[in-house]
């Protein structure tokens, strides 16, 4: 008892410097303690935990949420290596939304609950977040639709072999998901490799959903009702055949003709059994596709083609199915130009006559489109002319026949003046003219001729004396 009341006077003894002592060493602790270990902010991101069983019961799906959040703490710097993502747990439960659920792609709020672990003592404080205790999630209603099984070939055939037919078992497939993915979806397509098919048959190919432009939807939320089809796949020839126009129909605007007519492609491939391509090299593109009543410019027609094909006969995969065609319409013009009628055959003409063209030079005028008339040779120009049946005499409208391309109209019918000669007729009167010249000239008078009979006796008398008396 001597020693215990020895003890409290000795630990009261000067007590209050005592406690001054105390107090001042705590907070030379606490001073050097924050100043070299002091307490931090940091942040450590938590993944969260979803329970989404509820959802389906209501027919929606999240198709959007935060995979984890931030959650600040304060600690002692020294106890930073500590921190993890292990020191709490968050969870969300997606029915729990916090007023109305918002229509996609709108976020609707969704409570979460934080929990910090009980090892994590090393934490002094922490936060999630100052002003909210949400997260944000999208959520959209489920959608199931039927899509036709459609077919993306890959790899490629044999040169000359088309694709005949395409048909997969089944022919229809389930896709389901959220509602707004869908709006993205174009098609479900089996892709089929060309490579593995021989003679054709059947092989098992994936699906895959496409969008529009022909590519595919990942990270959609939706899904197929099965991986993959069995594909049937029987194949064809090819051949590459030529195109026909046969002409326009109606007719243009007056003083209007068809120039030219163009077309694009000029040959189409085809595909069908070796039989069936046996019998077709062309196909033709009736008239009646082709109607330019009353036109006076251009005209564009675009013609599905296939329509045209004989049965068991398709276009070639990647072959367009439309023929364009265009016509050009020209006006016609209207040109003159001096022709020389000598340059023209006279046919039927008769020996005995003699003919003659009077005035030859003609005007021809010729109405074609402007590129023919300026091509057009006046010089080279062939026709006849028909005399027959024409007696000796004078004609001024005997009628010129040419020979014209079907390019060029006469606006007027080409005539000729033609003298007739009968030469049979010409020479009897230069026979008879000649006659009665020689008759006056070489025929003498009675009274000359007497003359000359009365000089010429005696002398002959005379001579015969003398050669009489030249014997004795």
């Amino acid at each position: 008892m001597k020693n215990k009341g020895q003890n409290q006077k000795l630990f009261l003894k000067n007590f209050p410097l005592k406690l001054l002592g105390f107090v001042l060493a705590v907070l030379l602790w606490l001073v050097l303690n924050n100043t070299q270990d002091p307490v931090i902010t940091s942040s450590v991101s938590v993944p969260i935990t979803y329970e989404e069983s509820g959802l389906a019961e209501k027919n929606m799906v999240a198709i959007s949420k935060p995979n984890a959040i931030t959650i600040p703490v304060k600690l002692h710097r020294s106890r930073l290596r500590y921190l993890s993502a292990d020191d709490f747990t968050v969870k969300a439960d997606l029915t729990e939304v916090i007023g109305d659920v918002k229509e996609a792609p709108e976020a609707s709020k969704i409570s979460i609950e934080i929990t910090k672990a009980s090892s994590a003592t090393y934490i002094q404080s922490w936060e999630y977040p100052q002003s909210q205790g949400y997260v944000k999630v999208v959520l959209d209603t489920l959608k199931s639709a039927t899509y036709l099984v459609q077919f993306n070939t890959t790899k490629e055939l044999p040169e000359g072999y088309q694709i005949g037919t395409l048909s997969s078992d089944p022919s229809r497939v389930t896709v389901s998901g959220p509602t707004s993915a869908f709006s993205n979806l174009a098609a479900v397509k089996a892709n089929v490799d060309l490579s593995a098919i021989t003679d054709g048959g059947s092989i098992t190919a994936p699906l895959a959903l496409y969008d529009g432009n022909n590519r595919t939807l990942s990270g959609s939320g939706l899904t197929i009702s099965q991986s993959t089809v069995e594909v049937t796949v029987s194949l064809n020839q090819a051949k590459e055949i030529s195109i026909s126009i046969a002409g326009s129909s109606g007719t243009p605007a007056d003083g209007y003709v068809v120039s030219k007519v163009d077309y694009s492609p000029k040959l189409l491939t085809i595909s069908g059994s070796k039989n069936a391509l046996a019998n077709i090299s062309t196909v033709s593109i009736p008239s009646r596709e082709l109607d330019i009543t009353g036109a006076s410019s251009n005209k564009t027609f675009d013609i599905a083609i296939e329509q045209y094909l004989p049965e068991g006969i398709t276009l070639s995969e990647g072959q367009s199915g439309t023929i364009s065609v265009t016509i050009e319409l020209e006006q016609l013009q209207t040109e003159s130009f001096q022709i020389d009628a000598n340059q023209f055959q006279l046919v039927n003409t008769k020996p005995e006559y003699e003919y003659e063209l009077i005035d030859p030079a003609l005007t021809l005028t010729l109405q074609a489109l402007q590129a023919d008339l300026d091509s057009f040779n006046p010089e080279t120009l062939q026709g006849t002319i028909d005399v027959g049946g024409l007696e000796a005499g004078e004609y001024i409208n005997v009628p010129v026949t040419l020979t014209l391309d079907s390019a060029y109209t006469m606006m007027q019918d080409l005539i000729v003046s033609v003298r007739i000669i009968d030469k049979t007729a010409q020479t009897e009167a230069q026979e008879t003219e000649s006659t009665t010249v020689t008759e006056s000239t070489v025929t003498p008078s009675t009274q000359e001729t007497s003359e000359a009979s009365s000089q010429t006796v005696p002398e002959t008398t005379q001579d015969n004396v003398s050669q009489e008396n030249d014997e004795q």
